[in-house]
């Protein structure tokens, strides 16, 4: 069924900071080791989370793991040999799980904060018209991350009250297995009730995020001017299809996507 399926897209599924929201800005006046580049959230509370441990992690080192569940992303930084020896000189000892939940806990509250700043939740131009079009249209749109709950919590509520962007579906990042496997996709998908990958669409501006796309079968758009990585990054990591900004996905979908799919193609 699901190779034979001409049907039309029924879900795209977004990610949040450099899809959404969280985008490149110069935000050194409110922090100095401010890089220029996208998705700043999670690089900004590592940092300052680190410094409580009398550590200086630098922005590149801390966005090397980016795209992940952010306790695996903190876990990926402390094994780095230069981190892991900081960490050891300031602490007396080896990292350990212990502190790992230690410092993942005090990441959860500080990363809620953080990812509703003013300058960090604004959505990107277009998008709230793009999600509407789609809507519209009969798509569901919902969205997935690397966030913990309770940071989705915030950013989700906080679009919804100040934007009126709402989401159909979004998925557990807490307890389903994260990028770059497909499960996420797939956690929507169920919650969604869409079914084959097919019919999916499923966005990033991060490799990660792309790799889990492409793994669940599903259409794969790399979003390369407001995120974090570049169109050679995305295609490489198997973007379908690249597009500046994700206000770009209905008329690509109308364009692009639907005419392949109506004529027996398949994402590959």
């Amino acid at each position: 069924m699901a190779r034979n399926y001409r049907g039309p897209i029924k879900l795209v599924i977004l990610d949040i900071a450099g899809t959404v929201c969280d985008g490149p800005q110069d935000l050194r006046h409110l922090y100095p080791n401010d890089d220029g580049l996208a998705v700043k959230g999670p690089v900004i509370v590592f940092e300052m989370m680190f410094k409580k441990f009398g550590m200086d992690v630098d922005w590149e080192t801390i966005r090397r793991p980016m795209g992940k569940f952010k306790k695996e992303h903190l876990v990926d930084i402390l094994s780095f040999e230069h981190v892991a020896s900081q960490f050891k000189k300031t602490q007396g000892h080896s990292w350990t799980g212990d502190d790992v939940d230690e410092m993942f806990d005090m990441f959860r509250p500080t990363m809620a904060e953080v990812a509703v700043s003013e300058d960090l939740i604004r959505p990107f131009e277009g998008l709230s018209d793009a999600i509407t079009q789609l809507q519209a249209d009969g798509i569901q749109v919902g969205c997935d991350t690397g966030y913990p709950k309770e940071t989705c919590d915030a950013i989700y509520g906080t679009l919804a009250a100040e934007f009126g962007i709402r989401f159909d579906v979004v998925a557990d990042s807490e307890n389903v297995r994260g990028r770059p496997t497909p499960f996420l996709v797939y956690d929507c998908m169920y919650k969604a009730n869409v079914f084959p990958p097919a019919a999916v669409v499923k966005a990033d501006d991060i490799t990660a995020g792309v790799q889990e796309g492409a793994n669940s079968g599903a259409w794969t758009v790399g979003v390369y001017e407001t995120g974090a990585h570049n169109k050679e990054t995305l295609s490489e990591a198997g973007a379908h299809f690249l597009v500046p900004a994700a206000s770009d996905i209905p008329n690509l979908i109308h364009s692009e996507i639907q005419p392949r799919l109506s004529s027996g193609g398949v994402p590959n």
